[in-house]
């Protein structure tokens, strides 16, 4: 089952898996995930190339071509991260890449949280509790 969840609904305790590349990852993400990348650093220069210069569709076409044989090691490797099958997923935007992963661990039996607006989304959360008011105090001895 996929079940799409805001940032807000995130639970603690779920492993997160971060389907960007590499790069992506390793500039920013949430505390605690995983990479888990649908593309390599290369490979989604190609995709987004191909987006650009030809078509949605043909990027789409392109991207399964470069994934097809790496399914079952993301479900292999999910198993040893989520062994209770329970996890969230995510990408830059939580469009396609998330959308992809999230369709094939569900089809193994996962129950998955796709987040919505993906780190994108996640980073303005984050900026957005600098903004609000907390009633905090300092306790010294």
């Amino acid at each position: 089952m996929i079940r799409r969840i805001a940032v807000e609904e995130m639970e603690a305790g779920i492993p997160v898996a971060d389907v960007r590349t590499p790069a992506e990852f390793g500039h920013g993400h949430i505390p605690g995930a995983f990479n888990l990348p649908l593309f390599s650093n290369e490979e989604r220069v190609v995709v987004g190339t191909t987006y650009k210069q030809k078509s949605r569709e043909a990027a789409i076409l392109l991207g399964f071509d470069l994934v097809g044989s790496k399914w079952s090691g993301f479900i292999r490797t999910a198993l040893e991260l989520a062994p209770e099958k329970k996890i969230a997923v995510h990408c830059w935007r939580g469009g396609m890449r998330s959308g992809a992963m999230a369709w094939a661990l569900d089809m193994y039996g996962f129950k998955v949280y796709l987040i919505e607006g993906g780190y994108k989304r996640y980073r303005r959360w984050v900026h957005d509790q600098f903004e609000r008011s907390w009633n905090l105090a300092v306790v010294g001895g």
